[in-house]
């Protein structure tokens, strides 16, 4: 009697373990997970959290898979306008600076949004430009940078604060403005989502 009571009891955990699963995953896809379309493709994104979002898409002539991490996701982006054809722009740099206003007050999540860029514009698998960091004025052992310095081999990337939330581009400047410093790091994963072509 006490071997089948054995066997119920581990009949009856496997089956909550089973159930619980199927809810869990049930609840995940139905929540942070979705498909992005925009016209030509379309790529599923996975929401983990409030900072971190993957998309899967393919890289090269095997379309290999490769899951990419931002912090947000594209539907969250969709309020972000993008001015001109930045990868046209970038395509043929030798180098790409990314620069702020060491004198704006902005913290360390000017940092994220920069590392945000920087993780497509240096992949290897996308457009393998190396990224240095630079400033518009004196600050520390860092090159002094402007978006007047910007030409056909060396794009600058501007990071800064202001009163929209958008990018563009200002002949060889590409400018990424946030209304606020979360809202920088938003308008920077925009850019790198336009950049692979997922969003326009």
């Amino acid at each position: 009697m006490a071997k089948d009571n054995s066997a119920l009891i581990i009949g009856i955990i496997a089956a909550l373990i089973v159930l619980g699963t199927v809810i869990y995953f049930s609840d995940f896809n139905s929540t942070n997970v979705y498909q992005y379309s925009n016209g030509d493709s379309i790529f599923d994104v996975n929401v983990l959290n409030e900072v971190e979002t993957q998309i899967r898409i393919t890289i090269g002539d095997s379309e290999e898979a490769y899951i990419l991490n931002l912090r947000n996701d594209p539907l969250s982006l969709e309020d972000i306008s993008v001015t001109g054809n930045i990868a046209q722009r970038i395509i043929n740099d030798q180098e790409i600076y990314i620069v702020i206003n060491p004198n704006a007050g902005l913290s360390s999540k000017a940092t994220i949004a920069a590392l945000e860029i920087d993780k497509i514009i240096d992949n290897q698998f996308f457009y393998n430009i190396p990224v240095s960091s630079a400033m518009t004025e004196e600050y520390g052992e860092y090159p002094i940078v402007t978006c007047d310095m910007a030409n056909d081999e060396y794009s600058v990337i501007y990071l800064g604060v202001a009163d929209e939330t958008a990018v563009y581009v200002d002949d060889y400047c590409i400018i990424v403005e946030g209304a606020d410093e979360d809202d920088l790091i938003r308008a920077a994963d925009r850019l790198s989502l336009h950049l692979l072509g997922i969003m326009s």
